[in-house]
């Protein structure tokens, strides 16, 4: 699919559908990961649940600066209310993390200081990397499909701790609560619709002078349809790797 038909042509229903079918294996992959099977049968040691909650802190944590960022560089768009929206629930579900770290013996200090496993991190890197450089559209986007293989992978982790680990209902919360965040289709598509219809402009006049007319197209430039594939893709990419990491730290 060429630039110009992903920005010009290309309506953010389309390239959601798109989008479902080509991610399809990838989100299949992290759904199926080894980790949550060894959670579920009780294979996973369970002092390997403090690197868990750790590496979710610095996620969390950072997530909260992040976002924040990407916030203050939309603030004058129509999407600043989903960003905030994803702000305040990092601040929510930031609560409920300390209070299942509380249950497994740890404190906010010792989160704090946990170790940073590179692997696990992946995934918040790539996200500071774009609230500092991509769009309000690559983060919808990417966030709208990481929601729902975060939302099934985190309900498993609730289920088996429950089961397996001796935590409640409340300690095990901050699993449960993304389900409440779930972004719909109505509530993405306009903001990536936006965003694509200020790619529409890509290309400047060939020869023409520098005059304020072509400064305008400048300013203007969006976001193109491979783009946000591309952003989407590489945050599903580090949710793999965060699995990943959990798995080999426990040894399954």
């Amino acid at each position: 699919m060429s630039d110009q038909l992903s920005t010009s042509t290309y309506d953010a229903a389309t390239l959601l559908q798109d989008m479902r079918n080509e991610l399809q294996p990838l989100l299949q992959r992290i759904t199926t990961h080894r980790y949550l099977q060894a959670l579920e049968e009780g294979r996973v040691p369970s002092d390997s649940l403090k690197t868990l909650a750790s590496q979710q802190y610095h996620i969390v944590s950072r997530a909260i600066q992040n976002i924040a960022l990407l916030l203050s560089r939309y603030g004058n768009q129509p999407s600043r209310k989903k960003l905030n929206d994803f702000l305040q629930a990092e601040f929510a579900v930031n609560e409920a993390l300390l209070t299942f770290a509380r249950a497994i013996g740890l404190s906010e200090a010792d989160l704090q200081n946990a170790p940073k496993l590179p692997e696990a991190l992946m995934f918040s890197y790539y996200e500071a990397f774009l609230c500092l450089y991509g769009t309000d559209a690559d983060l919808i986007t990417a966030f709208y499909f990481d929601a729902q293989v975060w939302i099934a992978n985190a309900l498993r982790v609730s289920r088996a701790l429950q089961k397996h680990y001796g935590l409640s209902r409340e300690d095990v919360r901050f699993f449960e609560m993304y389900a409440n965040y779930q972004p719909h289709d109505d509530e993405v598509l306009p903001f990536i619709q936006a965003a694509l219809d200020r790619g529409t402009s890509l290309g400047d006049c060939p020869g023409c002078k520098p005059d304020e007319a072509n400064l305008q197209l400048a300013l203007n430039r969006g976001v193109t349809a491979s783009q946000i594939r591309e952003s989407t893709r590489l945050l599903l990419e580090y949710e793999w790797h965060f699995w990943e990491a959990m798995a080999k730290e426990a040894g399954v």
